[in-house]
């Protein structure tokens, strides 16, 4: 039991560390070429799903087997606090809502695959 929490614990960690640099670069990127306002949003959006993508392949590649189940189980483990997030901002919309759990779903459950498919 303890180490199935402990896969799930290092490929969330894996994923959040993967948005936050990918964040950090569209940042960087959307600065240095003086990008409208109205693309942080797409970017913060590519950079979840990557996230997403990078946490299902993680797991996929330590579990070996299960690969749809364990890419949700990465996606919900990322959603919360993404969500949460969402609300504490007041950012929050049901758009968002739908459009954040399918990409996860989706992203989380392809690098599941991926990573289980992976010889």
């Amino acid at each position: 039991m303890k180490n199935r929490i402990f896969t799930y614990i290092l490929a969330a960690v894996c994923g959040i560390l993967t948005t936050a640099a990918l964040t950090a670069l569209f940042a960087a990127v959307a600065y240095t070429l003086q990008m409208k306002r109205d693309m942080a949003g797409g970017m913060a959006f590519l950079a979840f799903a990557a996230g997403c993508f990078v946490s299902g392949l993680i797991c996929g590649l330590i579990k070996k087997r299960g690969g749809l189940r364990v890419g949700a189980v990465c996606a919900v483990v990322l959603l919360v606090p993404a969500l949460a997030v969402s609300l504490i901002s007041g950012s929050f919309t049901g758009a968002e809502l739908a459009a954040k759990t399918i990409s996860a779903l989706l992203a989380s459950a392809v690098g599941a695959v991926i990573g289980v498919n992976k010889t």
